[in-house]
C-alpha cells in the first residue's frame, strides 16, 4: 500500500511552470514549445487554466535537459525517450523506483558492467548498460563506464591474469552494442559530413566507434569507413559528399606511419577546400610523424575529443582561408 501511495503522490500535479522552470533550469516558453512540439511534458491545468506539473514531469524533464547537456538534440531526446519507454524503461520511473533510495551511481554500474564481461554474462552487461543509459547521457555512459571497463579488461589480459577467449569476449560484446546504436541513431540534423576510419594496418575499432557515436547522437552526419583504411583513390570515393572533416585513429606506431605515408598524396589530389584532418590514438603520442601534415590530434578524453572535433568543424572552412 506505501508503495502505491508513493506512485499514486508521484503522478500529483503540484507545481507551477515558474517553480519547474526555476528547478529544471528551462524557461517557461521552452517547456510550452516542447509539450507543443512533443507532448512532453503533459501537465495538468489548474482551475484558471494554469499548467500544473507533477514529480514525474519534473524528473522527466530533469532526465532530457541532462541528454540536451550531453549534447543531443532534444528531438533525438525524445525518440530515445520513446526507445527506452518500449523496452520497458522509464527514467522518470527508474530514478525512483522503491528499491533505490536514490538513483544508481555510474561508477557501481560500471563495477556490474565489468564483473559481468569478466564473467561473460551478456544478459547481466546488457541489463547494466540499459539501467546507465536510463539514467545517465550517452556521453557519460561511454566514457565513464564502457571506456574504464574496457580499459581494465584488457590490463588484465596484458598482465596475463585473464584468458584471451574472455578479451575477446568483452570486446566483440562492445562492439556489438556500439554497431547497434550507430545502426538506431537519428537520421543527420546538422550540416557537414564526417567521415571517420582507422589508419591503414589499424584493426582497433573500440575507440574510434565511440567517438563516431557520440557524433552521431549530437546529430552530425558521420560516415564509419571501419578499421584498416587504405587511403588509395580516396579522394575518388568522397567526392560525391564532400566531407568537412576527415577522422582517423591508431593504436601502434606503424599505423601512424603508414597513414603519414598515404595521407599526404591523398590530401593533395582533394579540390579546396580541402577537408579538415585530426587524428588521435596512442599510435600519435610521443615524437611521432605528421608533424609536417596539416593535421591535429585530438584529445585522449572522447568527450574533449567531441568538443574539439565540433568546434573545428564549425570553423569550416574558415581554416582553409
Amino acid at each position: 500500500m506505501e508503495d502505491q501511495n508513493a506512485v499514486k503522490n508521484h503522478h500529483l500535479p503540484v507545481y507551477n511552470i515558474k517553480a519547474v522552470s526555476r528547478l529544471v533550469g528551462l524557461l517557461p516558453v521552452t517547456l510550452r514549445a516542447w509539450e507543443r512540439r512533443y507532448g512532453l511534458p503533459t501537465p495538468r491545468r489548474g482551475d484558471q487554466g494554469y499548467r500544473l506539473y507533477s514529480e514525474y514531469d519534473l524528473r522527466t524533464l530533469r532526465w532530457l535537459k541532462s541528454q540536451l547537456d550531453a549534447g543531443m538534440s532534444i528531438s533525438r531526446a525524445v525518440e530515445y525517450l520513446a526507445e527506452l519507454k518500449s523496452n520497458g524503461i522509464d527514467p522518470a520511473n527508474v530514478m525512483v523506483a522503491p528499491a533505490l533510495d536514490k538513483p544508481v551511481s555510474l561508477e557501481n554500474l560500471a563495477g556490474q558492467f565489468k564483473e559481468a564481461l569478466l564473467t561473460m554474462n551478456d544478459q547481466t552487461a546488457a541489463e547494466a548498460l540499459r539501467r546507465a543509459f536510463s539514467l545517465y547521457p550517452v556521453d557519460e555512459v561511454l566514457q565513464d563506464l564502457l571506456q574504464p571497463s574496457l580499459v581494465e579488461v584488457g590490463d588484465l589480459w596484458h598482465q596475463g591474469r585473464l584468458p584471451i577467449a574472455v578479451e575477446h569476449f568483452a570486446t566483440q560484446f562492445c562492439m556489438q552494442h556500439l554497431m547497434s546504436m550507430l545502426a538506431n541513431s537519428a537520421p543527420p540534423s546538422r550540416p557537414g559530413t564526417i567521415v571517420a576510419a582507422c589508419a591503414p594496418g589499424e584493426m582497433h575499432q573500440i575507440g574510434i566507434l565511440m567517438l563516431v557515436v557520440m557524433l552521431r547522437w549530437r546529430g552530425w552526419d558521420v560516415k564509419y569507413l571501419g578499421p584498416d583504411l587504405k587511403l588509395d583513390r580516396l579522394e575518388e570515393a568522397l567526392k560525391p559528399i564532400r566531407p568537412k572533416l576527415l577522422m582517423f585513429t591508431a593504436t601502434r606506431p606503424e599505423s601512424a606511419r603508414a597513414l603519414e605515408e598515404q595521407l599526404v598524396e591523398a590530401l593533395e589530389n582533394f579540390e579546396p577546400p580541402r577537408p579538415i584532418v585530426v587524428v588521435g590514438g596512442q599510435g600519435f603520442e610521443g615524437d611521432q610523424p605528421l608533424r609536417a601534415l596539416p593535421v591535429e590530434r585530438i584529445a585522449s578524453s572522447p568527450s574533449k575529443a567531441v568538443e574539439m572535433i565540433e568546434k573545428r568543424i564549425l570553423e569550416y572552412p574558415l581554416s582553409e582561408k
